[in-house]
Order: structure tokens, then sequence, then C-alpha cells
């Protein structure tokens, strides 16, 4: 059995147990290579990029096979992957934070390779690296997923529960852990006050008195846009539910990964 696949959909639902009626907990986005920790019939024990460990099935995946370290990082809400080079069938889209492997052609389109078949898709998708304004890169990201509802274990435009959502703004400059509870420790960043916050920063809070388990990013102005509920901004005192500000457990800045 081949120690790698790669996903050949839009996205896979990864879950606690090998059956489609357990609890989903993450997903992995189009392209993305998953190694294989074991298997039982169709389904696979999978590990992803950022260490997170579940149950997919073959259904969403296809034999990984190298072909190129050309990688493209979707930062548009979606982007549409065609079957032929002249875009005339359309087949699938490749969601925002997808990393796609890619061979530049000559009629200005890029072609992947996945499942032994071609696909194209258009330059409307950015090259790495990205622009040194990291701060504003991640603003100008979050607003494209504005009104994106909220899943349970969701890392698409489709749902984002609040730290898929965190994690998939700031790939590929600050690779964050998949789940709230790992963001917080991550000790790449500095905890700071509130009075010295700069937008990007990664904002963490108790919403149920049981310790961390909600997270944003810091919009400026008072404001956070976080997935609660949907992809939204939202000011930390408004009180229509819960006043954020008075949740606020922690505020991790960024600016010692921007300075390496």
């Amino acid at each position: 059995m081949n120690s790698r696949l790669i996903v050949k959909t839009a996205y896979a639902n990864i879950y606690t147990k090998p059956t489609f009626s357990s609890e989903l907990v993450t997903q992995a986005l189009f392209s993305e290579v998953l190694e294989i920790k074991s298997s039982r019939g169709d389904w696979f024990e999978v590990s992803q990029w950022d260490g997170y460990v579940g149950y997919t099935h073959r259904f969403y995946l296809s034999d990984y096979k190298r072909f190129t370290d050309n990688k493209f990082l979707v930062t548009d809400r979606f982007i549409s992957i065609y079957d032929s080079s002249d875009l005339s069938n359309l087949v699938m889209i490749a969601p925002f934070g997808s990393f796609i492997p890619a061979i530049t052609q000559e009629d200005g389109y890029y072609m992947t390779i996945i499942d032994d078949k071609n696909y194209w898709f258009s330059y409307s998708c950015r090259e790495l690296p990205l622009d040194s304004d990291f701060r504003s890169e991640i603003i100008g990201r979050s607003k494209k997923l504005i009104g994106s509802p909220y899943l349970w274990g969701g890392k698409t435009p489709f749902g984002y529960d609040c730290s898929g959502f965190v994690q998939q703004v700031f790939k590929n400059k600050i690779p964050l852990k998949r789940d709230t509870s790992q963001q917080i420790k991550d000790d790449r960043m500095e905890s700071i006050k509130l009075e010295s916050i700069d937008i990007g920063d990664i904002v963490f809070f108790d919403m149920e008195g049981r310790g961390v388990d909600h997270v944003g990013i810091w919009y400026g102005e008072n404001q956070v846009i976080h997935c609660g509920g949907e992809v939204k901004i939202q000011s930390i005192d408004d009180s229509s539910h819960k006043c954020l500000r008075d949740h606020i457990i922690d505020i991790k800045s960024i600016g010692n990964i921007l300075d390496e």
C-alpha cells in the first residue's frame, strides 16, 4: 500500500472512527497529501500536515505521485478546476487554503495531475510568496470568507469552526495547529495586552467558563473577525449575546514570527 494518498475531491471529511456516523473532527483540502498510518477496508487512518490524526474514506482519495515542487495557495474563496485546457468543462472547485501542485502552461493556465488525470486552473489563485505586509494580507484573506457558515470540524468556506478558520487564514506564512487548545500554546507567539494589539494578532476566549474554547483574529477598531455562527466581523463590546471583551483570556502577537 502506498504510504501517502492525495485528496482528489474539494475536501475530505476526517472522523474520529472509521464510520460516517462518527464525529467529524477536521477536513483535508483538495490536493492535500495524507500520511497513511493504518487501513480498515475502504477506511484509512491518516495524519495531516499539522499532525492531526483521524479516519477518512477511500472515496475522497487517490494514489499520490509527486511531479513538481511548484505549489499555489488558493486565496480566493474558491477557484474552478477544469478537465481540459480550454476550460470548457468545470469538474470541481478547490476551496480557500488548498495548496495545488502545478505545472505552468504556455496558454496562461496551470495544470495539475491527480488520479492520473490532468486538470487546469487559471492564474486567479495566488503564487507564493505573499506580500511582505502580511498583517494586511491576513485581514484581506479573512474578509473573503465572511458569511461562511459554522461547521464543527470544518476547514472550508462550506463551513468552518473557529480554529479551522484561523488556521486556514494563516496558511502558509504561519502554520498553526488545528485546535484552539493547541493554538494558544504556540510558543512562537508572545502574549500581549489588549493595549498593544495590532491587526492580525490572535485573540483567545473562554466563552463557557471551562477554559479556552474560541479564537478569532484582531480586525482593528475594537473588532475581531471570527467564526461564531458564521464568519463575521464583530465588536468585542457587542453585548447582543455575550460581550467578547469579558471573555478574552489571552492575546498572541504574530510580530515575532513576522520578524524571523
